[in-house]
């Protein structure tokens, strides 16, 4: 904690309000609200927290706050400036995913359309949500056999096979205005859960086509019954009044926020929506601002029941009914959202926890096929070079059986000169390790070759001049480029393919390799470029690297006049040089 800080904990006041964490650049990295400015923002430099809250304080450097009349001025305040600023620990729902809808447009010759998008109020109607686009499409597809409306996004000059089906009036050919208003009003009786009209029109001429011998058409017409019924059946009866109501049940325990949505429209349960999320500060606001972001994307009910949570004023920013559920088939239901929001957590956890015992069991039987203990720190390498061009070597972390990116290393190799793989593997072993030693870091317990005796030997060569105790072992690939044998202490070990430690060493193998191509590619680029900037005078490295950020490549500054190398932050003279340079070229 700076001084800053400890000045401005001292001056805070015991009022509500909403407070903004800042970084060591001024950036908003969470904003908060709090009924209690001085109790709430002094949490955060006390006491223990969770690993994301940890994170987040560790990054604040200063913070600001604005007080408010009450706690609900508050929420709307933190909404708002979460919305203008997207703070990195906010919880946002920008990519969020929102459920399709069946539209019917209020155009002059109305469709039938699937959205994920809300248009403005009036230009549709909008009925769903609808589990899946497959649902929403074949319940479209089903009203346009029926009710003849316009298909065809832009009306074409003449009729189309629809026309000839019967399934539209023609708009393009005919002049005269349509009244859509009793086919507009069926669809949406449909749409809202009364398919009985439409049932007894398409019992009724089914039966029509069957006297009159159509038979073809009567068991069309049988078939689109059955995808009526089908429909429906999809839809479980939930409640018997026809409201439309979400049941939102939250769970929060000291690290997670799990909230279950089961939406139901027209007493039919429609949709069921979960999601996690990290607890960073109270989690009970946090469930309530994920809620409020989400009814921002998705059609509002008319009512919401709620369990886990108090309603904290989100009926009012919402402006939406929330009821109390107490007894009967509502109670059933929120407990119902309550008990899946429970389950989801744990089963999640669950999956987590057999993932990692996967893990362990897998560095076990590592350590098992080698004869050390099990290795819960595993570093492996890979050089990449282009006829000794570029050479790079990379270094990937594996903690108890996953990999830790952060850390994972990069080598430019600097001594060696040529292809050269077993020097420049030497060099790379060499500076990791004296330098882990120089700073009493922890050692790996087994070091990975991504390849076989050659750059297992320039290893152990590197660690006994060190006097290291490390296994080192390589990974020897077969002729369809598989992790399948294993070279340690001169023996080759065939490793079993149907294996937990042949999985891990392929995703080993795999990862070191990626890095390292990436790695060489980037800085292959990157001298090529340089090299064509070389010879310019007062262009330095530095200066290239602002050129590649703003213009990318060199035909770019090939075509960059004088006045846009200036604006790319050369000096006039330098700029004037870069331009006269590719000009001689030229």
């Amino acid at each position: 904690m700076n001084d800053t800080i400890k000045e401005k904990l001292a001056l805070l006041p015991d009022l509500p309000g909403s407070y903004q964490m800042r970084d060591k650049n001024g950036n908003i990295i969470y904003v908060g609200k709090a009924k209690n400015l001085k109790n709430r923002v002094r949490s955060y430099f006390h006491g223990a927290h969770n690993a994301k809250t940890t994170k987040l304080v560790s990054q604040i450097e200063d913070f600001s706050y604005i007080i408010t009349a009450s706690e609900l001025e508050a929420l709307v305040l933190e909404i708002n400036l979460i919305k203008e600023y997207n703070p990195k620990y906010n919880i946002m729902l920008t990519d969020d995913k929102t459920y399709p809808y069946v539209a019917l447009t209020n155009e002059e010759h109305p469709r039938l359309i699937v959205t994920r998008n809300k248009r403005k109020k009036g230009e549709a109607r909008f009925f769903g949500p609808y589990p899946s686009v497959y649902d929403a499409r074949n319940t479209i597809n089903l009203l346009n056999r029926i009710y003849p409306l316009r298909k065809c996004y832009h009306i074409p000059k003449k009729e189309c096979l629809y026309y000839h089906m019967h399934q539209c009036l023609g708009p393009c050919i005919h002049n005269e205005k349509f009244d859509y208003t009793e086919i507009k009003n069926k669809i949406a009786s449909f749409l809202n859960g009364n398919a009985k009209d439409v049932l007894d029109k398409l019992n009724k001429d089914m039966e029509e086509a069957s006297n009159n011998l159509e038979f073809e058409r009567a068991i069309e017409i049988r078939n689109l019954i059955e995808s009526i019924n089908k429909t429906i059946l999809k839809q479980k009866i939930s409640i018997n009044d026809l409201t439309n109501r979400d049941y939102v049940g939250v769970y929060i325990d000291d690290d997670s926020i799990s909230i279950n949505i089961i939406i139901t429209r027209l007493g039919n349960i429609v949709q069921n929506h979960q999601t996690i999320l990290d607890v960073i500060d109270d989690g009970k606001n946090e469930a309530i601002n994920y809620l409020y972001q989400y009814y921002e994307l998705n059609t509002k009910p008319k009512e919401l029941a709620l369990i886990g949570i108090d309603s904290l004023g989100l009926d009012q920013i919402l402006d939406i009914n929330i009821i109390d559920a107490k007894m009967g088939k509502k109670k059933e239901l929120l407990d119902m959202a309550l008990y899946n929001a429970k389950f989801n957590l744990e089963n999640k956890r669950n999956v987590y926890k057999n993932k990692v015992l996967k893990k362990l069991d897998a560095i076990e039987e590592l350590g098992e096929l080698l004869g050390i203990d099990a290795p819960e720190r595993i570093e492996a390498f890979d050089n990449s070079n282009l006829f000794g061009e570029y050479p790079v070597s990379a270094m990937v972390c594996y903690i108890n059986g996953r990999p830790e990116p952060k850390e994972f290393r990069k080598y430019h190799i600097k001594t060696v000169k040529g292809p050269n793989d077993y020097e420049s593997m030497k060099e790379v072993v060499y500076r990791r390790y004296f330098r882990l030693m120089m700073e009493n870091e922890k050692m790996p317990d087994l070091i990975v070759m991504d390849g076989g005796e050659i750059q297992v030997h320039a290893c152990l060569d590197i660690i006994n001049s060190l006097n290291l105790d490390i296994p080192v072992c390589g990974i020897q690939k077969d002729d369809h480029h598989k992790a399948t044998i294993l070279f340690f202490e001169e023996r080759f070990i065939n490793i079993d393919k149907n294996s937990k430690v042949f999985l891990l060493l392929a995703d080993i193998s795999q990862k070191v390799h990626d890095f390292a191509i990436s790695f060489f590619r980037s800085t292959k680029a990157k001298g090529f470029f340089s090299s064509k900037l070389d010879g310019i005078e007062g262009l330095g490295e530095k200066r290239k690297e602002e050129l590649l950020k703003k213009f990318l490549n060199i035909e770019n500054i090939k075509k960059a006049s004088i006045e846009e190398l200036i604006d790319a932050g050369m000096p006039k003279n330098v700029a004037t040089n870069i331009f006269n340079h590719f000009k001689e070229e030229k």
